[in-house]
């Protein structure tokens, strides 16, 4: 008796678990989902290397903390690489990852040495970017041109404050008697 007992509960404990090995979902039985992949390549080196779907994409911003959105550069890894996705960058569908990518985020996935590629029916910069650029106000220890202009403005204005009393103290002062 008491090895049928025991015959019956081993049974019973295989059919358990293959019960609860057969209601394990997909995304368990292949790995970690696709958005916390995606987290994951950015931790990494704080680029996203592969290439994601845009609907994982989407889901890793909705997983990520809020001092992972608000102090750090991913929510710009990811636009660009949904950018690069939506270009034809990216795979159309399913979860494949492949870390071809550079780590730069210039572009140019084919090599150091090869020249960055010109995206399509993108306009050139107008001659009013390109006077900026020029100007080199682009970088973060320049002086911003806002604060140029404001200045600017500011010496005109006490130039012509000072140009006024001036004029008024010399219109105040007694002439000297006529000749």
């Amino acid at each position: 008796m008491r090895k049928r007992l025991a015959v019956i509960a081993v049974v019973l404990v295989a059919l358990l678990a293959g019960l609860v090995a057969g209601t394990a979902s997909p995304a368990q039985a292949k790995g970690k989902p696709c958005w916390e992949r995606v987290l994951d390549d950015w931790l990494d080196n704080n680029n996203i290397d592969g290439k994601y779907p845009v609907a994982c994409l989407k889901q890793a911003l909705n997983h990520a903390g809020e001092d992972m959105l608000d102090y750090s550069n991913f929510p710009d890894q990811i636009d660009a690489a949904m950018q690069a996705a939506l270009r034809g960058g990216g795979p159309s569908g399913g979860n494949t990852q492949s870390g071809g990518g550079s780590s730069s985020g210039s572009g140019n996935e084919s090599g150091d040495n090869a020249p960055p590629r010109k995206l399509q029916n993108v306009p050139d910069s107008s001659y009013y970017r390109r006077a900026i650029d020029n100007l080199g106000t682009t970088s973060a220890d320049s002086l911003p041109i806002p604060l140029l202009v404001l200045a600017g403005l500011g010496t005109a204005l006490l130039l012509t404050a000072g140009g006024l009393a001036a004029r008024k103290r010399l219109k105040a002062r007694p002439r000297p008697p006529a000749a």
